[in-house]
């Protein structure tokens, strides 16, 4: 359990409320009732929304709409980023900037004009697999472990030349390293753990990591239980863990959010049906059907809401307040702008 002092809760209140906090795995249900009142109680100030991951060309499309026509009806909550600069000026608003993000490249197949579209469109983040395999690589869950193929290299290519960030969060190993490998611009690594802490392949490497700083990239943690720790029900303790062997392997610069919460899926007791079809595939990797449901979040940050507990936890395993600003956001907008520019 965290324990601070009276005047270190205040500093933490304080810090948590001034700094700029981005969740970089986020859904849609967000946007919604009471979900946004949790959101805003874990005080995050911009999301990258999937909007999209195991989906062709045209539910793509309905989904980035289905999206932004939810903005636009509640322009008090939400406004649509896809500059830092709107960042910023969103944040100054007191409302949370949306960011449209991939988790896969299937929408885009091979086809280089889809992937310009859905840049216009204002997609500004790209996992390149999903768990299972595409046209371009090998996801985490996958039987087999491919790096890029030919026309993976090429949309590689062609999001550097956009300026779409390179995700790697759930890619297999070989495709992970070839991403690092090929991508031009700074790769990031939305949300996953560390695998030596939490042996899963939806966890990442010490290789992978290292690689990935070496690169200038950015890697998300997670709370999701399976990913952190899988024994027991994990707490904010065991995620912390996670973000300072980060620290310790990279160092600070590198590592931030992505909170990829189910909440609305496991309160309703619904699961999403990719996340049926891997659960049944490799529980090994995600753990099963059950636990997706089931299996509470890690104990401290169980909601959005709970997101402060990470800057009173890293406040009082001894960090500074800069280290802390850049791990809630700090570190994410340094990547955004290295890819969108100033």
């Amino acid at each position: 359990m965290i324990e601070l002092t009276d005047e270190q809760e205040q500093r933490a209140k304080t810090l948590h409320e001034e700094s700029l906090v981005i969740d970089a795995t986020a859904f849609s249900y967000t946007l919604e009732s009471p979900y946004y009142e949790r959101l805003k109680a874990g005080g995050v100030d911009a999301e990258v929304i999937t909007a999209a991951y195991e989906d062709n060309f045209e539910s793509a499309i309905r989904k980035i709409d289905a999206i932004v026509n939810t903005v636009e009806r509640n322009p008090s909550r939400f406004s649509m980023a896809y500059t830092i600069q709107d960042i910023l000026h969103i944040k100054k608003q007191g409302k949370v900037a949306i960011v449209l993000g991939f988790q896969d490249t299937k929408p885009v197949g091979e086809d280089l004009t889809f992937l310009r579209t859905f840049y216009r469109l204002g997609v500004r983040v790209m996992q390149l697999t999903y768990t299972g395999g595409n046209m371009i690589g090998d996801g985490c869950g996958e039987r087999t472990n491919r790096g890029l193929t030919f026309s993976g290299i090429e949309i590689v290519e062609e999001m550097n030349r956009l300026g779409m960030i390179v995700d790697l969060g759930h890619c297999g190993d070989a495709t992970t390293m070839d991403g690092i490998k090929y991508s031009k611009m700074t790769p990031i690594i939305s949300h996953a753990n560390v695998r030596t802490l939490c042996n899963t392949m939806r966890n990442k490497t010490d290789e992978q990591i290292k690689a990935l700083g070496k690169r200038g990239g950015v890697m998300g943690v997670t709370p999701l239980p399976t990913f952190v720790q899988r024994e027991r029900r994990p707490t904010i303790d065991d995620l912390l863990d996670h973000i300072e062997y980060i620290i310790k392997l990279i160092g600070v610069d590198h590592v931030g959010i992505g909170l990829d919460f189910i909440e609305k899926m496991q309160e309703s007791k619904v699961i999403f049906p990719a996340s049926l079809i891997w659960r049944t595939r490799r529980p090994d990797v995600f753990g099963t059907v059950d636990d997706f449901t089931d299996t509470p979040f890690a104990e401290g940050i169980e909601s959005v809401s709970k997101l402060p507990n990470i800057t009173r936890g890293l406040l009082a395993r001894g960090y500074s307040d800069e280290e802390i600003r850049k791990v809630l956001g700090g570190n994410w907008l340094r990547v955004f702008k290295e890819i969108w520019g100033a």
